[in-house]
């Protein structure tokens, strides 16, 4: 969520009888240029203005908005695409998540994505998407292969279309400013699900890490020879499977102890919360924590 810090000076300049700032050195926008500059609807503009959250103010009858105001905006919402929203109020999740799991178990990929790309047009951020749709809904294709009620293919058919959609969106996670460490993410070897950690790869991205994911079922061995190679401060392993043999977490942290020694944090529906922290991992319960955690611990540069 953007963050809505000075939000009673930028509600004084939100055009409700005020007039145009005496500085207008910065070619003004209209709201609806600006709208279209953050590809979302004219009303979805128009509310971040009324909270004060994209400054405005109004001059010829019309608002305005400094193209330096609505560059400040956008930055603010990559570096806190990642932080779930305060207010569950401005989108009707489960709703969406309905439409999304008929999309997915039918095939339905083109209306899918379109189905995505409208709910962050409305004003959703992305790392929202991630957390309360995307996730969500596999989470139920999941439930109906476990019930009988999709076959494989159909939960395949369905992981695909979800990967690509996450794809689409990966531009709103780029980084922004100096780096703050180096991670990686994956799976362990017997987990074949990597969307978890695709999540995860693109939520540090947009906390200014610099990630390597290495995808599914990755063997130690290699992961060894890789953090030999390219120095790494954390090591982030989705794990979906519950059946996962508890000895891959101190595997996973005698891996991470090659090269400069990285931390390793496990997190995901399968992960074993006991077994991750007797290794000496470090469990977490949800995605959006990540990268808090890690500052709490000091593992960002």
């Amino acid at each position: 969520m953007v963050s809505t810090h000075d939000s009673g000076q930028h509600s004084a300049q939100v055009a409700t009888g005020g007039s145009a700032p005496d500085d207008g050195v910065d070619r003004l926008l209209t709201l609806q240029e600006a709208a279209d500059g953050l590809k979302v609807h004219y009303m979805t503009a128009y509310r971040w203005v009324r909270k004060g959250e994209l400054p405005a103010f109004k001059t010829g009858g019309r608002l305005r908005v400094r193209v330096n105001d609505l560059a400040d905006f956008m930055a603010q919402r990559r570096v806190d695409v990642a932080t779930p929203s305060w207010d569950p109020r401005r989108t009707d999740w489960p709703l969406h998540v309905d439409r999304l799991v008929a999309l997915l178990l039918t095939g339905r990929g083109v209306d899918a994505g379109s189905m995505v790309r409208k709910v962050v047009a409305d004003g959703a951020a992305a790392g929202d998407v991630y957390l309360h749709l995307i996730a969500p809904a596999l989470h139920h294709v999941g439930e109906a292969w476990a019930n009988g009620e999709a076959t494989i293919a159909d939960e395949h058919r369905a992981t695909e279309i979800a990967a690509a959609i996450m794809a689409r969106l990966g531009d709103h996670f780029r980084r922004r400013g100096p780096s703050r460490g180096t991670a990686i993410t994956m799976t362990p070897p017997g987990d074949q699900h990597a969307l978890g950690s695709a999540m995860a790869a693109d939520f540090l991205r947009a906390a200014s890490y610099d990630v390597h994911h290495l995808g599914a079922n990755v063997p130690l061995d290699d992961l060894r020879v890789f953090l030999q190679v390219v120095p790494t401060d954390v090591v982030c392993v989705s794990i979906t499977n519950p059946g996962l043999d508890p000895g891959v977490y101190p595997e996973l942290v005698s891996a991470a102890g090659e090269g400069d020694g990285a931390m390793v944090v496990v997190g995901g529906q399968g992960a074993d919360a006991a077994a991750a922290g007797a290794a000496g991992a470090v469990y977490l319960e949800r995605l959006q924590d990540l990268t808090q955690r890690l500052d709490q611990l000091g593992h960002a540069v």
